[in-house]
């Protein structure tokens, strides 16, 4: 008997050992399989070369993130405290010029006071309007030629986006109706598409010009007491912002609706195919709508990791502009309160018409920026349970 106990427990613990090793190796093999099912998807897809086609700086600021691809793990590694510091980073360096204007702004607010009290000293009144034309002027040389190539950086960061939403959407298209969203797909890739293409055609024909003339007649209404152009500069902002606002939410709303009908219908179908797979193939049926499952699931990780690079890229393509444009707006409108302090109605006018054309400028590119987020969260978020 104690032969036979001892022979038993021997045979039972060389059966767990033997028995333990091929589960392990499962386990290996199936998280090896799902890696590299995984990789293949992110290789066919094409999202390996969606950080080729960011701009330059924007690519240095995610690898210095540490992100260095469109993979979760990578996306995942960001911390609270490195993404925040970064967007500190960009604000700083983004100062330098506009504490630069806003010293010489105050410079020559604080001569022209001067020669102003002066000239009640000297009782010359004809002298004032010279000092205050002459004052205006030497606020144009500062400000104008900043504010011009700020446009231009606007434009060229709408452009941008542009080409890497382009370049994104047949991606993200791709890998959509490959997870079984092939209505949402097509509805994402009309609009987007169209989007993408409006930018883009909106920064190079539209806002260059636009902003350049707003920003010249409100310079001339400033400086030109004859010319009253400030109402109609002031109804050009309005407008401007009413209507970019405007289209914002139709857009948002227009795909909005497409995106719930969509994934109302892509789920509907993927849970049919599901259902024919697992009852009408005789044997392996179960077995091949777990594979569908597995095969779903890494898709549903490339896609939000795909998503949520393209999220990131957008936010950083866009940030560096509206900084700039942010603390150009604190400037000037800190110059326009300095210079009302001193009665200096023709320089104080000159800086809040400035700052009104960067109002409007910041305002455009919130909207556009807005929109292309806006519009890829909604697509990541509906249908992802697919």
């Amino acid at each position: 008997m104690k032969m036979k106990k001892t022979v038993c427990l021997v045979l039972l613990i060389v059966s767990v050992f033997l028995f333990s090793e091929p589960a392990s190796a499962a386990v290996s093999s199936g998280t090896e399989d799902y890696q590299r099912c995984y990789q293949e998807q992110m290789r066919q897809s094409g999202a390996e070369d969606l950080p080729d086609r960011l701009p330059k700086e924007t690519q240095k600021t995610l690898e210095q993130l540490g992100v260095s691809g469109t993979d979760w793990e990578s996306i995942t590694s960001i911390t609270p405290k490195n993404y925040f510091q970064k967007i500190l980073d960009i604000f700083t360096g983004k100062m330098k010029n506009p504490l630069r204007i806003l010293a010489s702004i105050i410079a020559v607010v604080l001569l022209c006071a001067l020669l102003n009290g002066l000239r009640l000293s000297f009782g010359e009144q004809a002298l004032g309007q010279v000092i205050g034309m002459v004052g205006a002027l030497c606020i144009c040389t500062i400000v104008v030629s900043p504010l011009v190539s700020c446009i231009s950086d606007s434009a060229d960061v709408l452009k941008a986006a542009s080409g890497f939403l382009l370049a994104c959407v047949p991606v993200l298209v791709g890998i959509m109706a490959a997870g079984g969203q092939p209505v949402s797909a097509g509805s994402y890739h009309l609009l987007m598409l169209a989007a993408g293409d409006a930018v883009s055609i909106f920064a190079t024909t539209v806002l260059v010009p636009m902003m350049d003339i707003f920003l010249a007649l409100s310079v001339v209404s400033a400086i030109s007491p004859g010319i009253r152009l400030d109402g109609l500069c002031s109804v050009f902002n309005k407008v401007v912002k009413w209507v970019m606002g405007l289209v914002m939410t139709l857009f948002t709303g227009l795909i909005t609706m497409h995106s719930v009908l969509a994934a109302s219908m892509d789920t509907t179908g993927v849970k049919a195919v599901k259902f024919v797979v697992s009852s009408c193939v005789p044997v392996v049926g179960n077995a091949l709508s777990d594979a569908m499952n597995t095969v779903n699931s890494c898709i549903r990780t490339l896609k939000s990791g795909v998503g949520a690079f393209g999220l990131l890229a957008g936010i950083f393509i866009f940030l560096p502009v509206l900084a700039e444009c942010l603390l150009w707006l604190i400037t000037l409108t800190l110059g326009s309160g300095i210079s009302r302090i001193f009665e200096l109605d023709g320089i104080t006018s000159l800086l809040k018409a400035s700052a009104d054309v960067v109002s409007t400028l910041l305002a455009i590119l919130l909207c556009c920026m807005m929109v292309l987020i806006i519009s890829t969260v909604l697509m990541l978020m509906l249908g992802g349970a697919a």
